[in-house]
């Protein structure tokens, strides 16, 4: 079953927030977290994995989506972007924006970057980092912008001056409550003043079912292939003793894959059901999706 706690592994601490949850790390690591693949990310040395990449929450996709149906990618007010490199932030994207379902992402993405603790400059920096790389088509994006009165001060002539500068549309917003125009308050988390209760210990877990279960797949598929193949290209021979050995250990094999499929397949109705509880709340749909896919 797939329902995975994150006690597994060597008792996997649940403290999310900081990007200090090593034993988490070990736990997605353990469950064979996908590695997100682009051009100019570089090697698993030059960079955080996608795993210890979504820890710290530097950008988030919490399943909320916007009143037109497009998925939502947001960047918290967590004061740690800037630690990102360029190759880390293009994988982790290259993930994040993999979770939705491929219908909803060909739509294209709203994005919200959160900087109301922050200085002007943080803005500009991810706004500089979107324009450079995105994996998808973005809508609109939305900038909560800091709310300190110097800084206030200072995006009011600013945003004036660099909204030209992107190829794609960016909305200034001084409070949350303008982000109500745009989104209904279901679909955006507590922080942002929503409803959706969306949990990270709890959106990590259940991708890390997801990844497992999508590797058990991956190498089912490969052994039905290989076996497929064996069989075209089989050489009875003449010999009937020969033969009948041959078709004996094909037979065998056969019933082996069949029973791993089998095993698989209930082990993907085990996880759909565990994520399709009631407790559960919005942002557990795309990885259902992904499951059902």
């Amino acid at each position: 079953m797939y329902s995975i706690s994150v006690s597994e592994c060597d008792n996997v601490s649940t403290r999310i927030a900081g990007g200090t949850c090593c034993r988490v790390r070990r736990t997605m690591q353990c469950f064979g977290f996908h590695e997100a693949e682009c051009d100019g990310c570089g090697s698993d040395e030059e960079g955080r994995t996608v795993g210890e990449l979504l820890l710290p929450q530097y950008a988030l996709a919490t399943g909320g989506l916007a009143r037109d149906h497009r998925p939502l990618i947001t960047f918290p007010d967590n004061n740690n972007f800037h630690v990102v490199t360029a190759s880390e932030y293009r994988r982790l994207l290259l993930y994040l924006t993999s979770v939705p379902s491929l219908l909803e992402a060909e739509m294209g993405f709203h994005i919200i970057i959160d900087r109301r603790k922050d200085r002007w400059n943080s803005v500009k920096a991810v706004l500089l980092r979107i324009s450079e790389f995105f994996p998808g088509i973005i809508h609109t994006v939305f900038v909560l912008r800091p709310a300190s009165f110097l800084q206030k001060a200072l995006s009011e002539v600013s945003s004036k001056l660099f909204k030209e500068e992107f190829r794609f549309r960016v909305i200034v917003c001084s409070s949350v409550e303008e982000l109500y125009e745009h989104f209904d308050r279901s679909q955006l988390t507590p922080d942002l003043g929503g409803e959706l209760q969306y949990s990270h210990a709890e959106w990590i877990q259940q991708r890390i079912a997801l990844e497992k279960f999508s590797t058990l797949m991956k190498e089912i598929s490969t052994k039905l292939d290989e076996f497929m193949h064996e069989i075209v290209d089989c050489d009875m021979g003449n010999d009937p003793t020969q033969t009948k050995e041959l078709l004996d250990c094909q037979e065998s094999r056969y019933k082996s894959l069949k029973a791993e499929l089998s095993s698989a397949t209930s082990e993907g109705e085990e996880l759909l059901s565990s994520m399709r509880t009631p407790h559960l709340t919005y942002n557990i749909i795309s990885h259902v999706a992904a499951v059902e896919r």
